[in-house]
């Protein structure tokens, strides 16, 4: 007998429980803070929305001077589910300026809508920092195996193992002698952590 297809709001659950968080891809030039990007986003939500029956649309629209996105997932069945929107105030910006808005808008609501972050990826700055406890680790972030749900719990370990301060925000200050101890026994490390 044929299986019955799955409801616009079972097939949505079971998106948002597959999707994973995003590669922060680029760096802001003023800030110096790293995010990812609206494709990278793209990339990673529309494969598994395809999987689940679902479209991602971000309808456009602007009253009293804000510019709003909207973001909808759209179900193979015809069903829509509203998940919210953004403003931002549009008076006096330039084309470029409004561009950049919507597209700052874009991002900022799918992540919302999804349910995901950005990772830990921090783009090699630990690697190139020289320092007497840097210089001995590996290029490039050592945690590069973990997922971003992973990083965190990997990180909540390592504090309360003492390998790392309870202030420190990044697996970057974990020492060499602990990264070399998880990298031998990675199997180990994640029976831990979970």
């Amino acid at each position: 007998m044929p299986k019955e297809p799955n409801s616009a709001r079972a097939d949505l659950v079971g998106f948002l429980n597959a999707i994973g968080n995003v590669h922060a891809d680029r760096v802001n030039g003023h800030l110096k803070n790293r995010y990812a990007s609206l494709s990278e986003i793209l990339d990673t939500i529309k494969p598994v929305a395809q999987r689940f029956n679902l479209a991602v649309h971000t309808p456009l629209s602007s009253a009293d001077g804000m510019v709003r996105v909207h973001t909808n997932f759209v179900h193979a069945s015809g069903e829509t589910i509203e998940s919210g929107s953004l403003a931002l105030k549009a008076d006096g910006l330039t084309a470029q300026q409004l561009g950049s808005c919507l597209t700052y808008l874009r991002r900022q609501s799918l992540q919302a809508a999804c349910g995901i972050s950005v990772d830990l990826d921090d783009d090699g700055a630990s690697a190139s920092r020289q320092s007497p406890a840097t210089a001995s680790k590996p290029d490039g972030p050592w945690y590069a195996f973990l997922s971003a749900v992973e990083a965190e719990r990997a990180h909540a370990y390592c504090v309360k193992k003492g390998w790392i301060p309870e202030t420190s925000d990044t697996l970057d200050d974990v020492p060499a002698d602990k990264i070399n101890l998880i990298n031998g026994n990675k199997d180990a490390f994640f029976k831990a952590i979970r």
